[in-house]
C-alpha cells in the first residue's frame, strides 16, 4: 500500500492510505513551455488524469471539502463538469471512467489516483520528457482508450496575489502526448479571485478557467 507523503505545505494522498511520511519538499519551474497550440487535441481521445497534490487553501479545503481526497475528488468532478461544457471537440477520458474500465481489467496494475507524479512536480515547466515509471502508468491508461494524449490538472493550490491583490487558486498543468511521453505544454492556470478560495463557487471557476485553456 502506498503511503501519505507529507512536507511542509503540500500534501500527496491517495485511496486506501494508511500511513504517513515525512519528505523534503521541491519546487520551482513554473515557466511556461511553448506551446503548439490545443488544437492538436481536437477530435482525439484524451486521458484527463486526476488531480494528484492539493494544498490546503485560506478558509479550509477546496470546495469546502472536509479534507484533501475529498478536495482532489471535488476537483476532478468539477474539472470533468467543465470539459463537457466548454468543448466536445475532444473525446475526454475521465478519472471515472479510467477506474471504471481498470475494474474489469484486475491484471492492469495501475491506480490513477496514485500516480508517481513527484518528479513531474518538481521539474514544472524545466520537464521535456515523463519518465518512469509515470510515463508506464500512464501509457498503460492511454492504451485501455487508445488515446493519444493526456491533460493532467496534476496540483492544485493557493497562490499569493501581489501586494495590494488577492489571491486565487491555481492549477499546476501538464498536457501530455501519452505514447511519446512528451510535454506539449505546461503552465499554472488560474481562477478568478473573486470568490473565498474554499468555497464550491471559487473551485468551479477554477475548473472552468483549466476546461477553456486546454480544450481545442
Amino acid at each position: 500500500m502506498r503511503r501519505f507523503q507529507i512536507c511542509s505545505r503540500w500534501l500527496v494522498f491517495g485511496m486506501g492510505t494508511l500511513a504517513a511520511t515525512t519528505v523534503a519538499c521541491g519546487g520551482g519551474g513554473d515557466e511556461p513551455v511553448p506551446t503548439p497550440g490545443f488544437g492538436v487535441l481536437s477530435g482525439q481521445t484524451v486521458l484527463v488524469l486526476p488531480v494528484q497534490y492539493v494544498q490546503r487553501v485560506p478558509g479550509g479545503w477546496l470546495g469546502g471539502a472536509a479534507n484533501a481526497q475529498d478536495a482532489a475528488r471535488s476537483a476532478d468532478t468539477e474539472i470533468t463538469f467543465a470539459l463537457h461544457e466548454v468543448s466536445g471537440r475532444a473525446n475526454w477520458v475521465t478519472p471515472d471512467q479510467q477506474m471504471d474500465e481498470l475494474s474489469r481489467r484486475p491484471s492492469v496494475d495501475v491506480v490513477p489516483y496514485l500516480l508517481s507524479a513527484g518528479e513531474a512536480r518538481q521539474q514544472g515547466g524545466r520537464l521535456r520528457h515523463v519518465r518512469d515509471p509515470l510515463y508506464g502508468e500512464i501509457r498503460m491508461l492511454a492504451a485501455l482508450f487508445d488515446a493519444r494524449y493526456a491533460v493532467f490538472p496534476m496540483e492544485f493550490f493557493y497562490e499569493q496575489g501581489r501586494e495590494g491583490e488577492g489571491g486565487h487558486l491555481a492549477i499546476r498543468t501538464f498536457v501530455l502526448d501519452a505514447r511519446a511521453g512528451t510535454v506539449i505544454w505546461y503552465g499554472i492556470v488560474r481562477g478568478d479571485g473573486t470568490q473565498p478560495p474554499a468555497s464550491p463557487g471559487a473551485l468551479a471557476a477554477a475548473a472552468q478557467k483549466f476546461a477553456v485553456q486546454v480544450s481545442p
